[in-house]
This record gives C-alpha cells, structure tokens and sequence, in this order.
C-alpha cells in the first residue's frame, strides 16, 4: 500500500513493464486494469505515455483498430500535435514537398536524433497511427506523414522517422513523381 507516494519511479517502471508484457501473453484484461491505475496515479500525462502506447497497440492487436486510432488521435491532440486533416490530401502532399524542397539530402542525414522522452513516445504513436490508418483511412495518411516528416526536421529523428520518409517516398511515387520518391524511400 502506498507504493505510488513511496516509490512512485518504482512502481510507474514496473506498471511499464507489465504493460508491455501483458499483450503479449494474451492479457488484454489485465492490461486495462494496468492502464487504468497508471492513468489515476500518475502525476503528469507524459508519465503515462508509455502505458497509453501499450494499450493502443494492444486495441490494434486485438481487432479494435478503430478504437486504438481514435485513442492514438486524442493523445496526441492532448501532446499539441494536431493532423490538420482541413484541408485537402493534396495540399498536405504539396505543402510536404515545399517542406523538403528546402533541405539536401545531406541536411536530413546529419539532423540531430531527438532525445526528449515525450516527443519519441509521439513518434511512436504516428508511427502506429499511419500503420493503422493505412489499413482503415488511407486518404489520412499523408497528414500523419507530414506531421512525422515535420516534426524529424523540426525536433530532431527519431527512430521512427524512416516510416515517414517511406511512406512519403511511396505516395509520391504513386502519383507520378517516381525519381523524388525513391530518394525518400532510400533516405
């Protein structure tokens, strides 16, 4: 009893880590009851990040993609990032290319690595959010595309950046514009 005040690092690693491991051996009901404690107990929502990306995974995993888009979606609203998903598919496309317009090959390949805890925790949810979209909103997709492209060049890479580069690389080759695509996907 107690353990949240006492040892609060503690028992948010632990939470963590039995977080992780419950989806993989088929404990999506433990790790609701996980998920809930850490979301009463924690004292800052980053604190709870890793949690909340277990269990959106686990909504994926567990025919619930839906759901774990619409979680993904709010928590990364509540983390300022916002898909601007207003305007149309192709001005998102053609502002991404005025983006990257301005930046050599060589520029992307020596941006800094971010280190700052929360901003890789929201690279992970795009990362699984332009996944998911893929299979369910396809049309959504090049806003989580810009938003993991932007945010690389603005925050530092992360180690799911490359999703966004490929991805990008591949809607742009689907549209014609093969030469700029593959430089994309290679970087």
């Amino acid at each position: 009893e107690g353990h949240w005040q006492e040892h609060y690092d503690l028992s948010l690693e632990l939470f963590e880590l039995a977080a992780k491991c419950a989806p993989t051996n088929g404990h999506f009901a433990s790790l609701k009851l996980l998920s809930d404690q850490v979301a009463t107990e924690v004292r800052c929502f980053e604190d709870g990040l890793n949690v909340m990306y277990f269990a959106t995974c686990a909504l994926a995993y567990s025919t619930r993609l839906l759901d774990s888009i619409q979680q993904s979606l709010g928590i990364l609203s509540k983390l300022g990032i916002d898909l601007q998903q207003s305007r149309s598919t192709e001005e998102c496309v053609q502002d991404t290319k005025m983006s990257l317009s301005t930046v050599t090959d060589e520029e992307i390949l020596n941006t800094r690595q971010t280190t700052d805890p929360t901003m890789l925790l929201a690279f992970k949810f795009l990362a699984k959010l332009e996944s998911g979209m893929t299979q369910t909103e396809p049309r959504s997709v090049p806003f989580v595309t810009q938003q993991i492209i932007e945010l690389s060049l603005a925050k530092g890479m992360s180690p799911m950046s490359p999703v966004g580069f490929v991805h990008f690389g591949a809607l742009i080759s689907k549209r014609g514009d093969i030469s700029n695509g593959y430089r994309y996907v290679k970087l």
